[in-house]
């Protein structure tokens, strides 16, 4: 764990936490793409992360257990939400062809984005890990 590489991902954390700020009075639909930006940089530390401890990474051994498991959900839940979860809903669609599934779907979306939405929230406490890193 490289200090510049901490160093960047805290930048790219506190820019995150700018971002969903301005997300709240600003409405642009510009912001989409740059969480997506910022969604490959966090799986890219992760796949790095987990390149270089690879098991040990979750492993209980490994005093940092409570704050991998917690980037490990983040990022995971993250990637289902903003990348799997639209994947299968248009293949839905196209399969169905029809709009009844649709209308069940929106039912539980509204439960389902504001936990996305809390994970996203969590990320910021990252911050809190770097910090304890950088001391």
């Amino acid at each position: 764990e490289e200090p510049k590489f901490q160093s960047f991902i805290g930048m790219v954390i506190a820019f995150n936490a700018l971002l969903m700020g301005m997300e709240t009075d600003i409405i642009w639909a510009g912001w989409f793409y740059i969480e997506q930006v910022l969604l490959t940089i966090y799986v890219f530390e992760l796949c790095v992360l987990l390149k270089r401890w690879g098991l040990y990474f979750l492993s209980c051994r490994n005093p940092d257990i409570g704050w991998n498991s917690l980037d490990f959900a983040i990022v995971v839940s993250s990637v289902l939400d903003s990348w799997l979860f639209p994947g299968v809903t248009l293949i839905q669609k196209a399969l169905a062809g029809d709009d009844h599934n649709h209308k069940h779907h929106d039912s539980g979306g509204a439960n389902l984005g504001q936990v996305m939405m809390l994970m996203r929230m969590l990320r910021l406490m990252r911050i809190l890990r770097l910090v304890k890193l950088v001391k």
